[in-house]
């Protein structure tokens, strides 16, 4: 009985240690070539569960040739460990998100593309979502997200 259990126990303990660990891997370019333009931005969290399933890790933006403002947040999901393995398997989970266009004096565009676009997310995985602004008049822009599933 008393080399049942340190066999038993590593075999329990291996599955919990492997659900700990992230579910994507990445490899990337070491020494970096590309300089982003970061932007300083202020984040209003309305949606707790979601808040703790992703992480906003930059919001980047850059004036493309035509005077338009172009715009990249990057987000990671934090949706990784062995509970929500156990709870959720390795599946994607969707969110939506959309870009509300701004002009110079605060006021909301109206554009066509002002829908929400669906996206899954891997957990462990990092996800970039863009937008485009519609004229060189706009140059602010509130991005919005919510849970889907």
């Amino acid at each position: 009985m008393r080399r049942f259990f340190p066999i038993a126990l590593f075999f329990l303990l291996v599955p919990l240690y492997q659900g700990c660990q992230n579910t994507v891997n990445t490899v990337e370019n070491q020494d970096k070539t590309m300089k982003p333009e970061f932007m300083v931005n202020k984040r209003v969290v309305t949606d707790g569960i979601l808040d703790n399933r992703l992480e906003i890790v930059s919001v980047d933006q850059q004036t493309l040739p035509a005077g338009l403002l172009k715009v990249q947040v990057t987000v990671r999901s934090k949706r990784v460990g062995f509970w929500s393995w156990l709870f959720k398997g390795d599946e994607p989970y969707k969110i939506g998100y959309r870009f509300t266009w701004l002009n110079k004096s605060g006021m909301e565009v109206d554009t066509a593309t002002n829908t929400w676009i669906e996206k899954d997310i891997v957990p462990g995985d990092t996800a970039f979502m863009s937008g485009l602004a519609p004229s060189e008049n706009c140059r602010d822009f509130l991005l919005k997200l919510r849970q889907l599933d």
